[in-house]
């Protein structure tokens, strides 16, 4: 009897404990303890994976009839106002409304849910998803109180309620858990990424905020110089960003200042808002989504975060019925009315947190006209356009004929008497060829057709800058805006006769830009190209084997700056620990001004797969090294080793030119390579490794004979399979798959690191144990690593969702059974780093957290004054050295 009271005594202790937790922090309430409701749950609709879920069930209905509703019952330890969230369905149009107590029925705003979920059990991404949805604040009174729910979608009111919470703190989702809490899940040798919700304290010893202005924009617009960008204030700038697309605008105001907070503590000083302003059917501006983009500009700025507008992507909107609208802004009266009364709205109206329109707010860094369109592309050609647009663009063609040659019939002489079909002179139309017949094999199948196809490439060249050059002309007459244009970012059906083409249509605006992915070996399966999912197959590889093209090397056009708007190393890759390492080394070798990773998923970390991540450890959580060694420029830029200055006449000539690049598609945009033409004829170009070597750039000066050509035999050794950059601070092991940074205040390796053996670089020693990772030591006092009082240790290897297994060890590749669910986990660490130093011995080895705070943790480390080990620890990313 004394052990049943003292057992009762020790719960009433845990349920008062839990009752106090719940008086300062939240009240959670499960969908599934409703005290009564109708709902009629459906075989197919509620065959979900259920330990997805909170409490592992949900409340569901599927059925026609009267909009059900359920009610709930709870008490509220003391009056104020609440964070109220809701996490239930929100695919398919489904409709959910909530009402407190006596009041009215207030529908909730699903269109802005986050941490989309995909719990179908068979894994098709139907209607069967769970989403977070931020219900605003409510203000409750302390006492029993109720709430009921009601779904009342059109498609058999359909709706599933998995939990809700009031929370008297800012509430940032995490999946199933409750503010504050951690699974501890992860797979074997992993260990899981659960960091606390960061309050941005002072006391973090990681924080890169300081690296940004107090407000972007402080000093005024930022501006090209030459090559590079300055800031108001006349400081060269670097832009370490991210992409940012609809869904994130749309997020509550407060997770808008979370994000902002937390991009900037991880050295983000450019955001990319990438998204339509306007329905896909409706060219009317949605005023809603203007205003929460308007807040998210306003939110980013205050924490010294530049923006890129990029609010027109032709696969946002249909004209024509399902037409897309591919090539029509450069050319058709209508479309470019619907686009400019877009701009208008975008950067005239007045941002009500900002008390500026965006097109005077010197914090917009960038407005790029369009997003991956060009007429040297696979879309081009009337496939693609309604028939009454083609004969339009047909007749401007012939327009444009005469205007040159006086008459179309004086064209065709120039021709050798080549006709098409299409052709219809007495209607003043000349046809168009499709992008095949623009390529290198194009020509060679059909050398007579060279003149006609180098008209209809100077024309297409002439009409797409035009159209830039009366963009940018727009933003600044009509609406007063001062900062920088770029153009599009796209690329070609074949890199040799068209790539150079595009970029100078670019030299229209102020920036010139590309887009890039690597995605690893293979990745097939329905809907691949923008999805991870059970069934899919998949191959990982490294990048820095270059048995496939990725996004590093470019050709910078000289006298602009250069971005990459759009780069990543999508999933299921499993080697992506390398891209930030990468792309932060090898863009400042190369010269690129701004590198905007793609794409942010959430305020804080994703809590599923995605496709495209940014918000998990490889990726995000590999942000602070890259960033402080890209944005201080701890890289050297490299001296030009090749120049190719070009003559428009030879281009137009279809001369071509062999200083290109390959084409680093994402898998989406890939699928619109028509089969069989990847190779696109005899094309040779120059040594491919070159661009690890050094800056490629071209000029349209016209003087071919000026061109430089340096020989970089020296730097490249194809029996070790190594490339030395010309600055001799990178190397490139693509036998091993192994890259080293070796510079006097940031020094690396990404890559097999384990296959490699201990990596001995001038002041670190790296030896790490796992087969794949990444390992960046840095100062961060802006001193010579031998010198300096704050070294900073950051370590990755590979992550996982928990629950992640494919068929063959390790989760490398084969095909997919589970994708697993929250949180991601990341292979344990066995590295050791051992410095050399000037005679100070550390006084001080700090394990932080996730979130870059000290921890109790306790380090290993051992040697003398001159030769000092750490061990690292195998669950801490991020180790400090203080000396």
């Amino acid at each position: 009897m004394k052990i049943v009271n003292k057992m009762a005594l020790l719960f009433f202790i845990l349920v008062a404990a839990l009752s106090t937790a719940q008086a300062t922090n939240y009240i959670w309430i499960e969908g599934e303890n409703a005290s009564k409701h109708n709902m009629q749950s459906h075989g197919w609709y509620d065959s979900v994976t259920k330990d997805s879920l909170s409490g592992g069930e949900w409340l569901s209905h599927y059925a026609e009839g009267t909009p059900p509703e359920a009610e709930f019952n709870f008490d509220v330890p003391e009056d104020g106002e609440y964070f109220f969230w809701i996490r239930a369905n929100s695919v398919s149009r489904p409709r959910l409304s909530y009402k407190l107590g006596d009041g009215s029925w207030v529908e909730v705003n699903l269109r802005n849910a986050i941490e989309n979920l995909n719990i179908a059990s068979d894994g098709k991404p139907d209607m069967r998803f769970i989403s977070w949805n931020n219900a605003g604040k409510i203000k409750l009174e302390k006492g029993a109180r109720t709430i009921r729910f009601k779904f009342h979608s059109d498609n058999n009111n359909h709706g599933g309620l998995d939990c809700f919470v009031f929370s008297k703190k800012p509430f940032t989702p995490r999946g199933a858990l409750k503010p504050g809490e951690k699974s501890g899940k992860a797979n074997p040798g992993y260990f899981s990424w659960e960091p606390d919700v960061d309050e941005f304290s002072k006391d973090a010893l990681i924080d890169l905020s300081y690296l940004n202005e107090d407000v972007a924009g402080q000093d005024g617009y930022v501006k090209a110089d030459g090559n590079d960008f300055v800031l108001g204030s006349g400081k060269k700038v670097k832009f370490w960003a991210a992409n940012a697309g609809p869904g994130i605008s749309r997020l509550s105001h407060q997770s808008h200042i979370y994000l902002a907070k937390n991009l900037a503590k991880h050295g983000v000083n450019m955001l990319r808002l990438h998204g339509s302003i306007y329905g896909n059917r409706n060219p009317a501006v949605n005023m809603r989504l203007l205003d929460s983009l308007q807040h998210l500009v306003s939110a980013v700025k205050q924490e010294g975060i530049y923006v890129e507008l990029s609010f027109y992507f032709p696969l946002w909107f249909y004209l024509d019925g399902d037409q897309r609208p591919f090539m029509l802004l450069y050319f058709d009266k209508e479309m470019q009315d619907i686009y400019f009364n877009w701009a208008d709205k975008l950067l005239n109206t007045e941002n009500p947190y900002t008390g500026m329109p965006l097109g005077k707010d010197p914090a917009v860094a960038i407005v790029e006209v369009v997003n991956e369109d060009s007429h040297f592309f696979w879309t081009f050609g009337k496939k693609n356009m309604a028939e009454h647009r083609w004969k339009n663009f047909t007749r401007l063609y012939g327009d444009w004929l005469k205007g040159k040659y006086g008459s179309i019939e004086k064209a065709v002489e120039a021709w050798d008497g080549v006709r098409e079909p299409g052709d219809d002179p007495g209607d003043g139309r000349v046809d168009l060829y499709s992008a095949w017949e623009m390529t290198t094999g194009g020509i060679e199948s059909n050398p007579r057709r060279t003149k006609r196809v180098g008209d209809q490439v100077q024309f297409l060249t002439e009409n797409m800058r035009d159209f830039y050059k009366q963009a940018a002309d727009f933003f600044r007459d009509k609406c007063g805006y001062e900062g920088l244009v770029s153009c599009s970012n796209w690329h070609v059906a074949d890199a040799r006769m068209l790539d150079a083409l595009e970029r100078y249509c670019y030299t229209a605006g102020d920036v010139i830009d590309h887009h890039g992915y690597y995605s690893g070996e293979s990745h097939e399966g329905e809907s691949a190209s923008w999805s991870v999912r059970p069934g899919h197959t998949f191959r990982s590889q490294s990048a820095i084997h270059l048995k496939k093209p990725n996004p590093l090397p470019y050709v910078e056009t000289d006298g602009y700056p250069h971005i990459i708007s759009e780069i990543g190393w999508p999933m299921p890759n499993m080697y992506r620990a390398e891209c930030a390492f990468l792309t932060a080394a090898y863009g400042s070798l190369q010269g690129l001004d701004g590198i905007i990773n793609f794409a942010i998923g959430s305020a804080s970390w994703d809590q599923s797969v995605r496709k495209f991540p940014l918000n998990n450890p490889v990726a995000l959580g590999s942000y602070f090294a890259a960033a402080l060694v890209y944005r201080n420029q701890y890289v050297q830029e490299a001296p030009t080793v090749v120049m190719d200055n070009l003559e428009l006449e030879d281009l137009y000539d279809m001369k071509g030119t062999n200083v290109h690049t390959a084409a680093a598609f994402d898998q989406f945009r890939a699928a619109q390579i028509p089969a069989g033409k990847e190779k696109t004829g005899t094309i040779e170009g120059i040594d491919p490794m070159t661009f690890y070597v050094g800056r490629v750039a071209r000029s349209f000066e016209g003087k071919p004979e000026e061109s430089i050509m340096m020989s970089v035999s020296e730097y490249i050794d194809r029996d070790a399979k190594n490339i030395n950059s010309i600055t001799g601070e990178l190397m490139w092991d693509y036998g091993t798959g192994v890259a080293t940074m070796n510079t006097e205040k940031a020094q690396g390796a990404a890559g097999f690191l384990g296959r490699k053996g201990a990596i001995q670089l001038d002041n670190v020693t790296i030896d790490m144990k796992n087969d794949y990772g990444t390992v960046m030591v840095v100062a961060m006092d802006d001193r010579p690593l031998a010198e300096s009082r704050k070294i900073f240790v950051q370590c990755m290897t590979i992550d996982q969702m928990y629950g992640w297994e494919s068929s063959e060890p390790g989760g490398l590749g084969g095909t997919i059974h589970s994708v697993g669910s929250a949180p991601w986990g990341v292979e344990k660490f066995d590295v050791s780093v051992t410095f050399k130093l000037d005679g100070r011995k550390p006084i001080k080895v700090i394990a932080c957290d996730e979130n870059g705070y000290a921890t109790d943790r306790v380090v290993e480390s051992y040697g003398d004054v001159k030769n000092f080990t750490v061990k690292i620890g195998e669950t801490t990313a991020y180790t400090i050295i203080e000396r």
